[in-house]
C-alpha cells in the first residue's frame, strides 16, 4: 500500500466549540495514537480532501510530517459531516515497518463471464474486501479476472490469490463474486429440459412398440 504524504501540527485538547472554529478556519482536528503517546493535531481541510481522491481503500496509508517529524499512520476512522460529506474529524494510528493492519480494500472486476454472454447476471457480493497483514504488503486494491465463470459458478474468498503474509477476513467459503441465471436463462434452461424429457418419453414409447 503507497503512503500519501500529509502535513499536520500539534493542537491544544479544546471544547467541541472549538473544534468548530478549526474546521471553520479550514483546518481538520485528529488524533494521532497507537505507538508512543497519542497527539492532537490539525490539517488542511483541503489537503485531506484530495488525498481522499488519490484513494478509493476505506483505510489508506500515510506519511504524517508533525513539526518536522514524519510518522507512518493509517487512516483508522473518518467522521463526515451528515449533509456536506465533507470529513469533520480524522483518526490516524500510528505504524511502524512490523505492524500488522486489517484495511478494507476495494474489489475490482475484469473480464466478461461465459455466463453472462449467454444471459447470466454477475453478482458481486460486496465492493470491498477486508485483508490483515503488514501495512506495505496490503494492495491498494483487488483485481479478480471474471471471465471464465459459468451461470452457477463462483469465485471464493480462500480461492483468492493475495500477495504473501496477507489474509482475508471472512469465510473462506464466503463468494465473493458468482454468476446467476437471470429470469431469461432460468426459462430457456427450463424449456430445455422439458424438451429433453419430452424427447426421452418418445424414445420410452418408440421401444415398448
Amino acid at each position: 500500500m503507497k503512503a500519501i504524504s500529509l502535513a499536520a501540527n500539534e493542537r491544544e485538547l479544546v471544547k467541541s466549540t472549538g473544534s468548530k472554529k478549526l474546521r471553520n478556519s479550514g483546518l481538520l482536528p485528529g488524533i494521532l495514537y497507537g505507538i508512543g503517546d497519542p497527539k492532537n493535531i490539525e490539517l488542511e481541510s483541503i489537503q485531506f480532501e484530495k488525498a481522499i481522491k488519490e484513494t478509493e481503500a476505506k483505510n489508506f496509508l500515510v506519511e504524517l510530517e508533525i513539526n518536522g517529524s514524519k510518522s507512518m499512520a493509517l487512516v483508522q476512522d473518518l467522521q463526515k459531516d451528515p449533509i456536506s460529506r465533507l470529513c469533520i474529524h480524522v483518526d490516524f494510528r500510528r505504524l511502524n515497518d512490523e505492524s500488522v493492519i486489517t484495511a478494507q480494500i476495494p474489489l475490482h472486476t475484469s473480464g466478461t463471464p461465459e455466463g453472462v454472454k449467454v444471459g447470466g447476471i454477475l453478482q458481486t457480493m460486496s465492493h470491498n474486501l477486508t485483508l490483515r497483514g503488514k501495512a506495505v504488503d496490503i494492495p491498494e486494491t483487488i483485481e479478480i479476472d471474471t471471465s471464465h465463470l459459468k451461470v452457477g459458478e463462483a469465485i471464493l474468498l480462500n480461492e483468492l490469490t493475495l500477495p504473501q503474509g496477507v489474509t482475508a477476513v471472512g469465510k473462506p467459503q464466503g463468494r465473493v463474486v458468482a454468476v446467476a441465471a437471470s429470469r431469461i436463462t432460468a426459462k430457456a434452461n427450463e424449456s430445455d429440459d422439458k424438451d429433453s424429457s419430452a424427447e426421452e418419453n418418445k424414445a420410452e414409447v418408440k421401444k415398448e412398440n
